[in-house]
């Protein structure tokens, strides 16, 4: 989890994807309100195609932002980065798979469909892994990342969450985030309840349990 953070990072977005478990079915992946995507080709869709294309987006605000500039890549300015750790993880007694959670600061440069300009942004992210052990090292089976708070370095995420819309029932209504695209493969299924005055602190997610053999029914996405 360490290296993915440190690959998307440097926008090395194909290397991410070879973490991903290429062999076992039932892939998923499913970040924020983008939707669930399925198998190594719906990974391929969120983790590098929907990453490749903010690329585009924000080449345009930033050329819009400092036309004096002259940008040597499309990527020029580009900044997600991320701190992770609290992680709890525990590997099945047969060896097979294995289940963790992390919490990670990240701070980026948001360039999205709308803004006059770049905006630095704090967001603070969950993440819940299922792992699966390929030909003896880990991979990646079922990937489930949502934000507890995004705000803007202008603003505290007190501040921010006064004028937060309201959160869609996962399953169903328009996705929290716009301009991703990717053509998931189902709507969203879960998402955390964000950072709001009101909020009443939760477990989630739940931190795994010591546990004897994989359960569908008890995995962070499906």
């Amino acid at each position: 989890m360490s290296k993915e953070s440190y690959l998307f990072e440097a926008g090395m977005h194909e290397e991410r994807l070879a973490l991903v478990a290429q062999k076992t079915r039932g892939v998923t992946i499913e970040w924020g309100a983008r939707g669930v995507f399925e198998g190594i080709e719906g990974a391929r869709r969120t983790m590098v195609d929907i990453e490749n294309g903010f690329k585009k987006f924000h080449a345009q605000l930033m050329k819009k932002a400092f036309p004096e500039v002259n940008f040597p890549d499309e990527t020029s300015g580009m900044l997600e980065t991320s701190l992770i750790g609290t992680l709890v993880i525990e590997i099945a007694g047969d060896g097979k798979t294995a289940r963790g959670v992390w919490m990670s600061l990240m701070a980026a440069l948001g360039t999205e469909h709308g803004k006059e300009k770049p905006v630095a942004v704090w967001v603070w992210w969950k993440s819940a892994v299922d792992f699966v052990k390929e030909d003896g090292e880990w991979r990646i089976w079922h990937y489930l990342k949502n934000p507890l708070f995004a705000t803007p370095y202008s603003k505290d995420w007190v501040e921010n969450s006064l004028n937060m819309p309201p959160i869609p029932t996962p399953g169903t209504g328009k996705p929290l985030l716009s301009g991703h695209g990717g053509n998931p493969d189902r709507l969203t299924t879960k998402l955390y309840d964000p950072y709001r005055i009101t909020r009443i602190p939760k477990l989630q997610p739940e931190p795994p349990e010591p546990y004897e053999t994989f359960d569908m029914t008890t995995s962070y996405c499906f």
